[in-house]
């Protein structure tokens, strides 16, 4: 909702760096990214993040109304626990993780999982909605993808090795 704090993890990935950009498009109070290195901090700012964190600080900054998480694992307690009361984390990896259920309970706080895939099959409709937003934006040069690298399909291995090893600032493409 417009004037709301937003957290978004993994903020310098493929999908994580568009979502910094979006926060701020529909009018976020605050955008914080959070990141794996101190080495991406420049690059999520100039996206539109107010603030970067870094995962393993202990200090995540003032509570937030909404947590974009695209990582999930060991970094859902953090997430959880960067919530203002009556916050929401939408988890979006496949990273898994367990969330405590008391640490939703004490700040009433709430989790939702998002899959692309599901509404696309499930709801064409407002995918395609989405899609032609999307491209607006794009058009409007409100919304910016930007591309680490690309790789020919039979150098899969290696964009898989530039993912992995997380020093990606933006998309990494195979070409077919």
């Amino acid at each position: 909702e417009p004037g709301e704090a937003v957290l978004v993890t993994a903020a310098a990935s493929g999908v994580g760096h568009l979502a910094v950009q979006l926060a701020r498009v529909r009018g976020a109070g605050r955008v914080v990214g959070a990141v794996s290195t101190a080495a991406k901090a420049d690059f999520v700012r100039s996206l539109g993040a107010d603030e970067v964190v870094r995962y393993g600080d202990e200090d995540w900054g003032a509570p937030v109304d909404c947590v974009l998480d695209a990582v999930g694992g060991d970094l859902l307690t953090p997430a959880v626990a960067a919530l203002a009361p009556g916050g929401r984390l939408v988890a979006y990896s496949s990273g898994g993780g367990t969330v405590r259920a008391y640490d939703l309970l004490v700040g009433a706080k709430s989790v939702i999982g998002f899959q692309m895939a599901r509404i696309a099959r499930e709801q064409p409709e407002r995918c395609e909605r989405w899609r032609r937003e999307l491209w607006q934006l794009f058009e409007r040069g409100a919304v910016r993808p930007v591309v680490h690298a690309q790789f020919a399909l039979e150098d899969a291995a290696k964009a898989h090795e530039a993912i992995e090893s997380r020093g990606n600032l933006g998309k990494v493409v195979l070409r077919p």
